[in-house]
């Protein structure tokens, strides 16, 4: 976070700003002035809360001006795929793991040290972190492993209502594929997912039935209402069925523009001709394939000792040439997955464009974190900056996808107001007691 000039509580005109183009409609972009390639120079008007204006020049309208000298606009961002429950156990658990196996033995043995109160104080931190880093909707996954609810459930329900001016807050639950098996278990889960506006999700990896276990998933869903987040391939073996299954089951069910999946670490292995036809496959579906650079530079080819050489990334240019819809999410922080993360998105668009030789993500790539995830979650706004839009956006200093990954200083605005800037001290997560 940044200091900078004083900013009017009242309304003002932001001054000297650069927005990428892919962040504007059409007929908005071609009226303004290119201010390098794939930005355009912007004065934007905010008042009430929203924006007013997106003009060429400041108007002399008598409102003041901050000048922000051809630093980027965004707006405030989407993290796509999250998982709060789990989140800042990392110091706790004491280890760093090299292998997603191993991971996740480590995170089951310290779901058992896991009270409400433990919960809801690493989800309202983490919440917290986010709010302040620029994000202003998260979509979390809840670890559902039996028939029964989790204990992080109702409290993920639960800081959603409080969040809910700040941080739209969407659970989903997530559930190994083989827990579809049991019929009362399935359903039982979408129950509860339709009654409190739930996504239900499920971790797909090869396994007998895989196919007819999908087929399930898609059934409940169909029938609850639901949309769709699937952990799709997250493994380096020559085995695409999950993800090609998932395509052809969101066509047969009707499901286009419903569905989501994550990780796709196979499709970095895949033969070339096999790995295009399941791309093509998820664009015709319509779903978003969630690249998590993060957790996957961590856990993919790993073993302790050894340097990585498979790296697990998923095609994301591929993937976007062939015309799927393509975001970036943070996926784990500080837990047995990720141990070093915060919540920034930033930080996941720099960490992804140096993964996967995404050039210029200012200009390229800022969509996966803002416009794509946003319409993958239905969220009322969708992310593109235009009149009547809400003034809820990140003032960067850089100028350029150089400055800002280099040195990723921000002011966040949320109703046209700057935030407090100050994150929270991660020795609140030692105190005992309720959360705060």
């Amino acid at each position: 976070m940044v200091a900078g000039p004083a900013f009017p509580a009242s309304g003002c005109w932001l001054a000297r700003a650069r927005v990428p183009d892919r962040l504007l409609d059409v007929p908005q972009r071609d009226a303004l002035a290119p201010a390098a390639p794939g930005f355009r120079a912007v004065q934007l008007r905010i008042q009430d809360g929203h924006i007013t204006a997106l003009a060429a020049a400041v108007a002399n309208d008598g409102l003041p001006v901050v000048d922000l000298a051809d630093g980027i606009v965004t707006p405030c961002w989407v993290d796509l795929h999250t998982h709060l429950d789990k989140s800042h156990t990392a110091t706790r658990i004491g280890r760093t793991h090299h292998a997603l196996r191993d991971a996740v033995a480590a995170s089951g043995e310290d779901r058992d040290r896991w009270t409400v109160d433990d919960i809801r104080r690493r989800m309202d931190f983490s919440l917290r972190t986010a709010y302040t880093q620029g994000t202003r909707a998260i979509r979390t996954h809840i670890d559902w492993v039996g028939a029964s609810m989790p204990q992080a459930w109702p409290v993920a329900q639960a800081l959603r209502g409080e969040w809910s001016a700040r941080v739209e807050l969407q659970p989903t639950s997530l559930s190994p594929l083989q827990l579809f098996a049991q019929a009362d278990a399935g359903t039982a889960i979408a129950a509860v997912l339709a009654k409190q506006g739930g996504v239900l999700g499920a971790s797909v990896h090869p396994v007998p039935g895989q196919r007819s276990l999908l087929e399930r998933v898609f059934e409940l869903a169909v029938a609850h209402d639901l949309d769709l987040d699937f952990h799709a391939d997250e493994h380096l073996q020559n085995d695409i069925e999950g993800l090609r299954t998932i395509a052809r089951l969101t066509m047969r069910y009707g499901w286009e523009g419903r569905v989501a999946c994550g990780h796709a670490c196979a499709l970095s292995v895949a033969p070339v001709d096999a790995c295009a036809s399941v791309l093509r496959a998820l664009a015709d579906a319509g779903i978003v394939l969630i690249g998590l650079p993060l957790a996957n530079l961590q856990l993919q080819d790993g073993s302790a000792g050894r340097t990585p050489r498979l790296r697990g990334i998923a095609p994301l240019q591929e993937a976007r040439d062939l015309g799927v819809r393509v975001g970036l999410a943070s996926d784990n922080v500080q837990d047995a997955f990720v141990p070093f993360a915060d919540f920034d998105l930033l930080q996941v668009l720099a960490v992804g464009a140096l993964a996967a030789h995404l050039d210029d993500p200012l200009a390229r790539w800022i969509d996966c974190i803002g416009t794509t995830p946003a319409a993958a979650m239905g969220l009322a706004w969708d992310g593109t900056l235009r009149v009547g839009a809400p003034a809820d956006l990140v003032l960067l200093t850089g100028r350029n996808s150089f400055e800002v990954c280099g040195r990723p200083e921000r002011r966040v605005l949320r109703g046209g107001r700057l935030i407090d800037a100050a994150l929270p001290d991660f020795r609140e997560l030692d105190r005992p007691g309720p959360a705060n």
